[in-house]
């Protein structure tokens, strides 16, 4: 009977526990192709000088099992984080993405928020002439529609897609009238758009119907492809699996298969194209690491607007 019992207690747990957080999903999926070629068409088609460096911002921080955002992959700790990015432009910077308030962050889960990274960003948006996102998701459009008093002005400055546009909107109706409007090239059937001199996007519906990735090309032809939440981590694409159930369907609304697609596609991308540097979403500790990492800068302090009462902490 103790055996029986013990059995029956066993498969209870270890059911769920495999289908939530080990189960990879539907793994015949194909990869979705990602037409690199296309990209760099694209992002050389429009006149005008190329980003010249990239720096980051790492606005909320945390540690989390491997397993949530890595299915089946293990109880060691990864670092994570909210990031924005500054692509460093003769003539006008873009942003990518607009971090997220202390509140927004407490919400999402996570332990760490500075609010001094995320004043830089403010101002990263505040002098920049476009901003753009990897999906309409809090954590990556949060910063723009609570930077009031300065959102109208910023909102002006914003190249989104349909779904975005219609997200950011819902979330900040006081400057709805404000936003631009939808990028053409990204709001109709094709899923390539132009979006500045050497930024070119691919839609990637999957974790969110906006979700897309930003493809860029450096003046000294340095190749980056951030993948936003199609690739939250490094590990998806080196193994090939999204995050767990419980983190895309239970906690979130996300196509499983479709991101399980886009990942496959990206781990096409990475052996074809080896001077290509895939840009994980939200891999804090790939992004830190000083021999396999890309070593972006941190975000200037100068570039700070924080007062002292907004200090990380």
């Amino acid at each position: 009977m103790f055996t029986r019992i013990a059995l029956l207690l066993i498969v209870l747990v270890a059911v769920p526990y495999y289908w939530l957080f080990m189960d990879p999903g539907p793994t015949a999926v194909p990869p979705r192709p990602i037409d690199i070629a296309q990209l760099r068409f694209l992002a050389e088609s429009m006149n005008g000088p190329r980003p010249v460096a990239i720096e980051y911002a790492a606005v909320a921080t945390d540690t989390k099992p491997g397993i949530l955002l890595v299915a089946g992959g293990g109880l060691r700790s990864e670092k994570t984080a909210v990031l924005g990015w500054r692509l460093i432009t003769p003539g006008g910077d873009t942003i990518i993405n607009s971090g997220l308030t202390e509140e927004q962050a407490r919400a999402a889960g996570y332990d760490s928020y500075h609010g001094a990274v995320q004043a830089t960003i403010a101002g990263w948006m505040r002098s920049a002439r476009r901003i753009i996102f990897t999906s309409e998701d809090i954590d990556h459009v949060g910063g723009l529609v609570r930077d009031m008093p300065h959102s109208s002005a910023s909102a002006k400055k914003v190249l989104a897609n349909a779904e975005q546009s219609a997200a950011i909107r819902a979330l900040a109706p006081v400057f709805a009238e404000k936003l631009a409007p939808p990028v053409p090239a990204l709001s109709g059937p094709s899923q390539y758009g132009a979006l500045a001199p050497g930024i070119a996007a691919l839609r990637a519906p999957g974790h969110l119907p906006g979700t897309q990735m930003i493809y860029v090309r450096l003046q000294d032809g340095r190749e980056y492809l951030f993948a936003g939440d199609c690739a939250p981590m490094r590990r998806n694409v080196d193994l090939q699996v999204p995050r767990s159930r419980f983190v895309a369907e239970w906690q979130g609304r996300e196509d499983r298969a479709a991101s399980l697609g886009w990942i496959k596609g990206l781990a096409q991308l990475k052996a074809s194209e080896p001077s290509l540097t895939i840009v994980y979403g939200h891999d804090l500790g790939w992004l830190q690491d000083p021999v396999n990492g890309p070593r972006f800068p941190v975000g200037a302090a100068s570039a700070m607007v924080a007062s002292p009462a907004t200090a990380a902490r």
